[in-house]
């Protein structure tokens, strides 16, 4: 006759970021709300200027700090706003952190991310920048990339 062994002690809930301190359940949902709004009106909220600013301006960035100090920016180049699929994978990884569900694996999450941006097409959900291009480099100064590789940048 076979002996069952005691089912092993749940495992206790995720601890948040350590580099978030120690914040209350309710200060991560409220920074959650206040992201979903940036997401939302971040391109209307930008500072009014009469004429367009010039690219390499801090102007030409909307962003949004993060209570893991990262920085989630919209950013305007040429008329159009744009997103980064780092900072998708930044505002991701916050909600996910925020939920009590961090992110285990870092790179397998930021690979699956970007697997599905890859179904966004050039032209019409983003714009395929070529290597070290003035916007790459706009986008690089600012973290908003980590690399000047040719790559996709999305519109808001």
């Amino acid at each position: 006759m076979a002996s069952t062994a005691p089912s092993p002690e749940p495992s206790p809930s995720p601890s948040p970021d350590p580099s978030l301190g120690n914040p209350s359940s309710s200060s991560l949902l409220e920074a959650v709300d206040k992201l979903k709004f940036f997401l939302a009106t971040a391109p209307s909220t930008f500072p009014a200027s009469p004429s367009p600013p010039p690219p390499d301006e801090d102007r030409a960035l909307n962003r949004f700090l993060l209570p893991t100090g990262e920085l989630i920016s919209c950013v305007l180049w040429n008329g159009l706003y744009h997103i980064t699929g780092t900072d998708i994978v930044r505002a991701l990884n916050f909600r996910f952190l925020a939920f009590g569900r961090p992110v285990r694996n870092t790179k397998k999450f930021e690979e699956g991310v970007f697997s599905d941006l890859r179904n966004l097409k050039s032209g019409t959900d983003a714009t395929l920048e070529e290597p070290k291009s003035e916007f790459l480099e706009l986008l690089f100064k600012h973290n908003c990339i980590r690399t000047q590789k040719k790559q996709k940048v999305f519109y808001w």
